[in-house]
């Protein structure tokens, strides 16, 4: 039954943490409902300021917030706040609300907050304002700072980010995000500070440095139905676990007891039971003795399995790569043994042929001189008339074309076999190359299983085969030869500094526009000064 209640409630747990629910608070910060003041951009929708009721300032740090919605900073100086998030009213994804608690803090809590800045008292501002011809020419930083506290104000998780991006006032303000998370459980509190520095001088009193004018920090609970398992359920679920690791201890106990009596008994009715009497017990002892043989052998088999079974494996995997490259390295000796013979058999049927050609021109030559000495004979046996001659000399031009018509012809039959033969050579060359690679490749399918390994060899022997084709170097033939063309060549070179009086900060100062530009802005301020010192006037 204990058993049956655990799983119930591992279930109960399961299904309830399947079904995890957002929840969104609204702005922690002190000047939450503030909304958007004068110097905040137009589309922004980050919390101005109207005071720094509830904020501790730290350094030089000016509240101009009654007048112009911001507040300033010097050298160096930070605005920070503090609190609880228990208790804090939370809006649901369905809309409805939710008071946050202990519980579902524990199931998670993310922390993100939005900051407005303007940061363009410094010279090379593309927005300056302010003092920026006092702020000097480097960029101004700032940071925001979010941290997730415990219930003892111990740090579980905290972000900060430093930042230098220029921006101006109005629609010209730069907005930035930061978010930390806490997945574990003990978050309760949060911490916000906000810090600015002046990039030339963070010892100033003067208020060159950037200006807060917006800020919000928003708390996301992961989990709001979250909810831990009670100490009664906890302790629960350790007897359980108890009884049964003891229950299992004396099941254990009784196996090892009832296997000591079976042997005892057995031992027992073998030495005192008559021979009548064993018969009839014979069959059961022997099953008995049967199944403990068995098991024993099991057990013994399933080790020795398993040794041979990686001895195998072992085995296989180092016979696998050298039988596969002993074949392949075979197989290339065999090509070039074959390569040797095939040269050794052209150059045996070169010989054939001279001596063949020489065979017959010896013969051509007896012929010849037979018959000169034959025609010598009759020349002085018989007087031949001027007839005679004529017929002579006529057999004797048509015999000579013919005999080289027949030269002819032998020779343009002997060239085009050795022109079939060599085609008929180059032909099986190729044929065997092929078929050489085919059996190899086969070899590597037989013998290799595994899919990488074969895949390799096989990318290997191709390689390799192509590394050894000879026409490659053939092509070996440079592109274009380099030629020099441009030699004994005058070094021009003009070290005159043109703009060696001219800065870039100088030549912004005296540049018109830049003079306007900040003669407007100073008109603007002053505008707004008067203004405000009317209104003063006017409520007394």
């Amino acid at each position: 039954m204990r058993i049956i209640g655990l799983i119930s409630l591992l279930m109960i747990l399961i299904h309830t943490t399947s079904l995890a629910e957002i929840a969104t608070t609204g702005n922690l910060l002190p000047n939450a409902g503030t909304g958007r003041t004068n110097m905040q951009s137009s589309n922004s929708t980050v919390d101005g300021f109207n005071n720094t009721n509830g904020f501790t300032t730290n350094g030089v740090v000016q509240d101009y917030t009654s007048m112009f919605g911001e507040i300033e900073v010097g050298g160096s100086g930070s605005i920070s706040t503090s609190g609880s998030l228990e208790g804090v009213s939370s809006t649901k994804e369905d809309g409805s609300s939710f008071t946050i608690t202990t519980d579902s803090l524990d199931g998670g809590v993310t922390l993100n907050s939005r900051t407005e800045i303007q940061n363009c008292e410094w010279v090379g501002s593309n927005h300056q304002c302010g003092q920026a011809s006092t702020g000097g020419g480097q960029k101004d930083s700032y940071s925001t700072t979010i941290t997730i506290k415990d219930a003892d104000n111990n740090t579980l998780s905290t972000v900060t980010q430093n930042r230098n991006i220029d921006a101006g006032y109005n629609n010209n303000t730069h907005t930035y995000t930061d978010t930390v998370i806490h997945n574990g459980t003990g978050a309760r509190n949060w911490e916000w500070e906000w810090s600015a520095q002046d990039g030339g001088d963070t010892n100033s009193t003067q208020l060159i440095g950037p200006n807060l004018l917006g800020a919000e920090l928003k708390a996301i609970l992961s989990d709001v139905t979250y909810s831990p398992l009670p100490p009664a359920v906890e302790e629960e679920i350790e007897e359980v676990f108890e009884d049964l690791i003891t229950e299992f201890e004396q099941i254990e106990e009784i196996i090892e007891m009832e296997e000591e009596v079976q042997f005892e008994v057995i031992f027992f009715e073998e030495e005192v039971i008559e021979m009548q009497e064993e018969e009839q017990f014979e069959e059961p002892i022997m099953v008995i003795a049967q199944e403990i043989i068995k098991e024993e052998e099991k057990e013994e088999e399933m080790p020795v399995i398993f040794e041979t079974f990686t001895q195998l494996t072992e085995e296989e995997k180092e016979e696998e790569m050298p039988t596969v490259f002993e074949t392949f390295e075979e197989l290339i000796t065999e090509e070039k043994e074959e390569e040797k013979e095939e040269v050794v058999q052209e150059e045996i049927m070169q010989e054939e042929k001279e001596e063949e050609t020489e065979e017959i021109a010896q013969e051509e030559a007896k012929e010849e001189e037979t018959q000169t000495a034959s025609n010598e004979e009759e020349e002085t046996n018989e007087a031949p008339t001027k007839e005679e001659e004529k017929e002579e000399t006529k057999t004797a031009k048509k015999e000579e074309k013919e005999e080289n018509t027949k030269e002819e012809k032998k020779e343009e039959k002997e060239e085009k076999k050795l022109v079939k033969k060599e085609e008929k050579k180059e032909g099986k060359q190729v044929k065997t190359k092929d078929e050489k690679l085919e059996l190899i490749m086969a070899k590597i399918d037989d013998e290799v299983k595994d899919i990488s390994k074969n895949l390799q060899l096989k990318s290997l022997i191709k390689l390799k085969q192509m590394h050894n084709n000879e026409m490659i170097g053939a092509y070996n033939i440079p592109f274009y030869k380099p030629k020099n063309i441009y030699k004994d060549q005058i070094n021009i070179f003009d070290n005159r500094d043109i703009y060696s009086n001219i800065t870039l900060s100088s030549y912004y100062k005296s540049d018109p526009m830049n003079i306007q530009h900040r003669k407007i802005e100073k008109i603007k301020q002053e505008k707004k000064q008067l203004l405000i010192e009317i209104e003063a006037l006017k409520n007394g």
